[in-house]
């Protein structure tokens, strides 16, 4: 199962596989998977991880100030995926 919401045009998403992971996303649009990863910090931040599909500096800012806003969504999503959560910054 993968829990996805829409930023901009890009998809954004989560799957059953990553929950061994701290909380973070991953960013695709259309054919192109995993363009970019985006990992959420206890502190209410989110940080890019990686950027493969070479998303331009503005576009990064727009996902990353729309995971923030979105903070507690993505958390709780997190937590009923996986039943709980764990951050790796």
């Amino acid at each position: 199962m993968t829990e996805k919401f829409f930023i901009h045009g890009y998809e954004v998403s989560f799957n059953i596989h990553d929950g061994e992971h701290g909380v973070h996303v991953h960013v695709s649009q259309g054919r192109s998977r995993d363009m970019a990863k985006f990992v959420l910090a206890q502190d209410g931040n989110v940080v890019l991880s990686h950027n493969k599909g070479k998303l331009s500096p503005k576009m990064v800012r727009a996902i990353q100030d729309a995971l923030i806003r979105r903070y507690t969504v993505i958390v709780n999503g997190w937590d009923k995926t996986f039943g709980g959560h764990h951050f790796d910054r």
